[in-house]
């Protein structure tokens, strides 16, 4: 028997957020962004929001500046909890300044419960000139092998689990491996589409 299922867009950015740099502790870009900017991509998802084959979809876009030698790590954060983290991404030796990066990001909810017992799966992609795969060797913008990785090259598999009959923050946060001026990173574009879970 066919069914039938409709994406909601539960989170959409209303303005662009501050550029950060010379940080190396997790922090969120969407709490510490413009108001404007928190009070739209940041959200509290309800109680029981999650269910077993759920599916949120990030379209995430990014200014980022590095260095050579530069490293991020992204996060998506379920009510303080890193439920699912990025490999850590290199950068290429060419180093860059406020260029387009672009993550899109498929996460589909294992399962569900109190204490720790809802989880989630991550997959996806990070696109940009100054990409460079957590296992490659960093090589210069356009050589072999940069530009693009998943989002993480470990094997599938849940990430740390969370309280999904509790209310939730949704959040999306960055780890810079260098503190320096000259590695910064600016949200331009974050939109969150829920598909098989409960309205938000």
């Amino acid at each position: 028997m066919s069914s039938q299922s409709w994406g909601q867009l539960i989170a959409d950015l209303g303005a662009v957020g501050t550029s950060y740099a010379s940080f190396t502790t997790q922090q969120s870009i969407l709490t510490t962004s413009t108001a404007t900017a928190a009070s739209t991509g940041y959200i509290t998802l309800p109680p029981g929001f999650f269910r077993v084959g759920g599916e949120l979809h990030f379209d995430i876009g990014l200014a980022i500046g590095w260095a050579s030698g530069q490293t991020w790590i992204f996060t998506i954060a379920i009510g303080g909890v890193n439920a699912v983290v990025s490999g850590t991404i290199k950068t290429t030796t060419t180093g860059g300044t406020t260029e387009p990066w672009r993550i899109d990001l498929g996460v589909r909810c294992v399962s569900v419960g109190n204490g720790t017992l809802a989880t989630l799966e991550a997959e996806g992609t990070v696109l940009g000139r100054g990409v460079c795969p957590p296992g490659a060797t960093a090589g210069a913008n356009y050589t072999a092998g940069m530009g693009s990785c998943m989002w993480s090259e470990a094997t599938p598999a849940a990430g740390t689990g969370f309280n999904s009959t509790q209310a939730n923050t949704l959040d999306l946060q960055v780890t810079s491996g260098t503190s320096s001026a000259s590695n910064t990173v600016q949200l331009r574009r974050f939109r969150v589409e829920s598909w098989g879970n409960t309205a938000p």
